[in-house]
């Protein structure tokens, strides 16, 4: 198959705009973003008071069910991870992103 000009530089054009989406999502991940709780106060690190974290959701895997196999049943948890030095702060609620 043979494309003219034109067509090629569509491409072109289509592929850089996609790698620059995807740049600039990664540097918006790796500044962070800001959250709160539910009832409105936001999160603030404890270690530098710096406010800008990536969310993880984890397990909290129990001996029992982890025996049986059934780790999925296990409740989860919200973790936010400080994108200045690393800090995982707990949350058993759900928290919003600001």
């Amino acid at each position: 198959m043979y494309y003219s000009k034109e067509e090629l530089e569509k491409i072109r054009k289509r592929g850089e705009n996609y790698w620059q989406d995807k740049m600039s999502e990664e540097k918006e991940k790796a500044r962070g973003y800001k959250f709160q709780s539910k009832n409105g106060i936001q999160v603030i690190c404890v270690h530098f008071k710096h406010d800008h974290f990536n969310r993880e959701n984890v397990l909290l895997n129990t001996r029992g069910l982890t025996f049986l196999g059934l780790d999925w049943l296990n409740s989860a948890a919200t973790t936010l991870i400080c994108t200045r030095c690393g800090y995982i702060h707990w949350f058993a609620k759900e928290v919003q992103q600001i």
